[in-house]
């Protein structure tokens, strides 16, 4: 009997355990972004709790160019699915108790997981939570003293408020994305002095690390008050309910990711024109500047963007060299890219990196441009490819005029006594390029979220002394 009573407690411990397995394995066979729900945690049905996998940037944002506004949250997370939606305490200005919204999202790229061959390892993609402001009595002007506040079961988050407004002022803004590494000075000065010569009149930069001598050429221009630097440092860690299930989001989010600063970008642009251009990258018409083609094509007509064809270009000599004599005959190859494009700032709503995902209006259109996007690669040199012909310059006129400028930017002489380097500029080290392209290499061979942040940040630090940005309280 005793025996007997063994073997069936045997086997049913046995049973039992097989049981945990199957539904261990049935969770993940939900997808690797399973949340579990706790039972004593106060939250409704499909309600992001606080062991998702979530963070959250650090101001939510009121957009005014729709009517009624919008509420706009942006994060970076694990995916959702159309039933999942956060619960939000907004604060009125005269009405004394918050008033709940439901928070739906969006993934900035459109799919979750990412479609893009790097960016499909990665767990975290970014996303916005959106949601129109109404309130009794038709009052619309959030409480910036509160902010909004967000409620995860047992997870508070609280956000500032920034105005999106409808008001714009004549002029280009640029966005750059993060800023990461290996970002040469020259590119820095050429697209400073060129893209002011097309009419921009604002830079937004967001900052993660770069060499010492870059960051000095940064600081210049945002002494001059023409560009502003935001900080752009590693995400962080999840809170600690979440931050033992899921990866480090350092780990797995693909290269800093740049959808959620460009979009971010895109409601701080005060401009009537916007841009989202590398350093590498200026688009320019066939005849006068940019802002004046920009206008005359996108103001009272239903044209919302205009996308450049891309245009590979390398100079001789080399801007590499410190000489920016070359700058006046950029050599063209026979070889297409990516298009980018410029786009009316008062009805953009989710920009991709090439084009336009939607527009607030939604009868504006994209356009292609009677330009070119003149994009200078570092080892465009190299390029195999037939050099041709094209009549487009980084300046609409008085191109040795521009060229002299640069240089005595970064050179002191007689006449300048405000500069970057003094007598003798910097040399580039280009070699931290190999660096990260082999850690790039390593990465994919293994099949990893091309998230070089986190992933190479050690053979960066061995290669260079980074000047990195370590401003905390940015992602909540």
């Amino acid at each position: 009997m005793f025996t007997c009573r063994t073997t069936y407690l045997v086997f049913f411990l046995a049973f039992i355990f097989f049981v945990i397995i199957y539904l261990e394995d049935v969770k993940k066979s939900l997808g690797s972004y399973y949340t579990e729900v706790e039972e004593e945690e106060d939250v409704l049905n499909g309600q992001i709790n606080s062991s998702f996998p979530i963070i959250f940037y650090h101001n939510a944002y009121v957009d005014h160019r729709s009517n009624p506004p919008r509420l706009r949250i942006f994060s970076l997370n694990g995916c959702t699915d159309k039933a999942n939606f956060l619960i939000v305490d907004v604060f009125y200005e005269g009405i004394k108790t918050p008033i709940k919204l439901k928070m739906y999202s969006d993934s900035l790229e459109g799919n979750c997981p990412s479609t893009y061959g790097p960016a499909k390892p990665c767990f975290y993609v970014a996303h916005t939570f959106f949601a129109e402001l109404t309130a009794t009595g038709g009052i619309t002007k959030v409480s910036y003293k509160r902010g909004v506040i967000l409620r995860m079961g047992r997870r508070e988050v609280q956000l500032s408020i920034k105005d999106v407004d409808r008001r714009y002022e004549k002029g280009i803004t640029l966005c750059l994305q993060p800023v990461y590494y290996y970002t040469q000075w020259q590119n820095i000065v050429l697209y400073i002095e060129a893209w002011r010569a097309q009419g921009a009149t604002r830079f937004i930069v967001f900052y993660h690390s770069s060499t010492q001598d870059t960051r000095k050429v940064l600081d210049y221009y945002q002494n001059l008050g023409l560009l502003e630097i935001r900080s752009w440092p590693n995400f962080g860690d999840l809170p600690i309910k979440a931050a033992d299930k899921y990866p480090k989001i350092d780990e797995s989010a693909f290269i800093f990711s740049y959808f959620l600063a460009m979009n971010i970008c895109v409601l701080d642009i005060k401009t009537s024109v916007g841009s989202i251009a590398d350093f590498d990258e200026i688009m320019v018409p066939r005849n006068g500047t940019t802002l004046e083609y920009a206008l005359k094509e996108m103001v009272d007509t239903d044209v919302g963007a205009l996308s450049f064809e891309n245009n590979y270009v390398a100079m001789e000599p080399s801007i590499y060299s410190s000489d920016f004599s070359g700058v006046s005959k950029p050599i063209f190859f026979e070889r297409g890219g990516p298009r980018k494009y410029i786009f009316n700032a008062s009805v953009i709503d989710l920009c991709q990196v090439h084009w336009v995902r939607s527009f607030i209006d939604q009868s504006k259109k994209s356009k292609n441009a009677d330009g070119a996007l003149i994009h200078l690669r570092f080892n465009a040199k190299d390029f195999k490819e037939k050099r041709v012909s094209k009549p487009f310059q980084f300046f609409p006129s008085n191109t040795s005029q521009h060229i002299q400028n640069m240089k005595t930017t970064y050179l002191k002489n007689l006449n300048q006594i405000r500069n970057i380097f003094g007598t003798s500029p910097p040399e580039v080290p280009l070699n931290v390029i190999d660096v990260i392209n082999k850690c790039v290499d390593r990465i994919g061979e293994k099949g990893l979220c091309h998230s070089t942040g986190g992933l190479c940040k050690a053979d960066m630090d061995k290669a260079y002394d980074w000047v990195y940005d370590e401003t905390k309280g940015l992602f909540l």
